[in-house]
C-alpha cells in the first residue's frame, strides 16, 4: 500500500489576511480563556484597587496574566519605572506580605506578594528597587 505525504503545496492556500485573521482569532480565544481562569484571583485583587487608584498607579491590564497556576502577574507598564515599586508598597501597606523575593542582579527584582489565596507577582526595575519599603520575606 502506497502512502501519500501531504505537503504545503497540497494544503489550501490562505491569503496573508486570512492567515493573520486566523492567528489573531486563536490568540484572542486563548486570552479570553486565560481571563476566565484568572476570574477568582481578579475578584480578590479588586479589594486593592481603591488603594492602587488613590496612589495614582496605573495597572497594565493588557499584560496581566497567570504565572503558573496560582499567581497573577501584574505590571504598571514600562514607562514609569517607579510605579512598580510604589505598587508593591501599596499592596504591602494594605495587608499583603512579601512571600518571596527574587533579585535578578542588574535587571531588578520580582516580588511574590500574598494575602490569603491571592498571590501577586510584581517585577521592579533595577532603577526603582531602592524605593521598596517592604519587610523581609514572611
Amino acid at each position: 500500500m502506497k502512502t501519500t505525504r501531504k505537503t504545503a503545496a497540497s494544503a489550501p492556500k490562505l491569503s496573508l489576511e486570512q492567515r493573520l485573521l486566523a492567528i489573531e482569532s486563536a490568540r484572542h480565544a486563548g486570552r479570553l480563556e486565560a481571563i476566565k481562569r484568572m476570574r477568582a484571583r481578579l475578584v480578590l485583587l479588586e479589594a486593592f484597587i481603591p488603594a492602587i487608584d488613590a496612589a495614582g498607579i496605573w495597572l497594565d491590564m493588557g499584560a496581566t496574566t497567570e504565572w503558573g497556576s496560582k499567581a497573577l502577574w501584574i505590571g504598571t507598564g514600562v514607562l514609569d519605572h517607579q510605579a512598580a515599586a510604589r505598587l508593591v508598597n501599596v499592596l504591602v501597606a494594605n495587608g499583603m506580605t512579601v512571600h518571596e523575593r527574587k533579585d535578578w542582579g542588574p535587571s531588578g527584582s520580582t516580588l511574590h506578594l500574598k494575602k490569603g489565596r491571592l498571590i501577586v507577582l510584581v517585577s521592579v526595575d533595577h532603577r526603582a528597587v531602592h524605593l521598596l519599603e517592604v519587610p523581609a520575606c514572611a
